[in-house]
């Protein structure tokens, strides 16, 4: 009876480490649309230009874009 509350007890604290161990930290971004965005250039696509319809710095930055005004200037630093 009692190695079956440490064999127990073992796979509890087993399965508890399992779950902890994959601890991403998570980032909210909020829902709206950055009004001066031009065009973003993102690592994933090297230097192509592309036109969003609806991003913000904070997705924008989550993805590894980065925003651009009309005049070239970024917008999110």
């Amino acid at each position: 009876m009692g190695s079956n509350k440490v064999g127990v007890l073992t796979l509890l604290l087993l399965c508890v480490f399992l779950v902890g161990s994959n601890y991403v930290e998570a980032q909210i971004c909020p829902q709206f649309c950055e009004p001066n965005v031009d065009y973003m250039t993102c690592s994933s696509s090297g230097s192509t230009i592309l036109r969003p319809t609806c991003i913000n710095c904070c997705q924008a930055t989550g993805r590894g874009c980065q925003l651009f005004r009309r005049d070239g200037s970024a917008i999110c630093n």
